[in-house]
């Protein structure tokens, strides 16, 4: 089973919770994202029980998490996709820059909004989850075309009622060491 958590983290403490998530129990990847959460992981385990174990036990006892959210991935056939919606690719299976899309729907068309995003090129992964989003898809790209498949064509589909989009940054630029005012005299 499969599950995504997404966390918000004390300020400065970012870098030090992502270093530690990379060996904690179940955590299968992470990273720094920018929105209203600060890193979204993906967790593996048997079942959901382990999975939240290892949030509890692991994740959480991490220093710097203030909150979290676990939201776990439903199997497609539970939902009544064909093939139980094996076909699709689960976000953060892949580098590279990406944004991932919250997505709420509405109830008689999450199935539907399912396939159609499976069926899009711009859309790199997508999973149903549980919580209060209904589907998390992946857009392999930097924001500034994210934007317009965001806008263009999720937000276009009937029955999408919200997004709410988390961008990832593959890497924080290195901190400028010599920032004090004085810097520009030598």
């Amino acid at each position: 089973m499969d599950a995504f958590v997404f966390l918000r983290v004390k300020p400065g403490k970012v870098e030090e919770v992502l270093i530690q998530l990379e060996s904690a129990r179940g955590v299968h990847h992470s990273m720094l994202v920018v929105g209203d959460w600060d890193i979204l992981a993906a967790t593996h385990g048997p079942d959901l029980t382990s999975i939240a174990a290892d949030v509890l036990r692991s994740i959480h006892r991490i220093d710097g998490i203030e909150r979290s959210l676990t939201s776990a991935v439903v199997p497609g056939h539970v939902v009544g996709l064909a093939g139980g919606g094996l076909g699709s690719t689960m976000p953060m299976q892949r580098t590279g820059p990406a944004c991932f899309v919250r997505i709420r729907t509405t109830p008689e068309t999450t199935t539907q909004i399912f396939e159609s995003l499976t069926e899009m090129d711009d859309v790199a992964g997508v999973a149903l989850i549980s919580g209060e989003d209904d589907i998390l898809a992946e857009i392999p790209f930097d924001w500034e075309e994210a934007a317009k498949v965001v806008l263009e064509r999720i937000q276009a589909l009937p029955g999408v009622r919200s997004t709410n989009t988390l961008v990832a940054i593959e890497q924080l630029p290195a901190e400028d060491e010599d920032r004090d005012q004085f810097s520009a005299w030598r």
